[in-house]
């Protein structure tokens, strides 16, 4: 199922992911972390500027995002998805910035198998 790509769209999609199998999450995490755009735009409903802006990202911070995002999916945490500006003034535009916080922490041990809490927030500003 799509939904729109808001911070309640966001955590409806996750309440879905997380009713997965462990092995089915693992799938989806892999996925977003080789390639989040194409993950996310298959799997939200966009506006085009959401989509030009994500697209404006370069390479490499889009896959910080895609790493950190399947990170906190693999732990069945939820990413705190900010609102993303849908108008912006040229100049606005040139300013804006897109922000990922991390905190948390991964073990395993061949006891227990794997554990963590991962929380993710990712935050855009004009």
């Amino acid at each position: 199922m799509s939904y729109p790509l808001t911070p309640d769209g966001v955590k409806q999609k996750q309440a879905e992911l997380f009713q997965l199998s462990d092995d089915a999450l693992q799938q989806v995490a892999i996925e977003m972390a080789a390639d989040l755009k194409s993950w996310v735009l298959a799997n939200f409903v966009v506006t085009q500027p959401q989509q030009e802006y994500y697209e404006a990202m370069e390479e490499g911070f889009r896959l910080v995002l895609g790493w950190q995002t399947a990170t906190s999916i693999l732990c069945r945490d939820y990413v705190e998805f900010g609102d993303v500006p849908f108008t912006a003034t040229a100049e606005q535009k040139k300013a804006r910035s897109t922000t990922g916080e991390v905190i948390g922490n991964v073990s395993y041990s061949p006891g227990s198998g794997w554990q963590g809490n991962i929380g993710f927030t990712v935050k855009f500003a004009l």
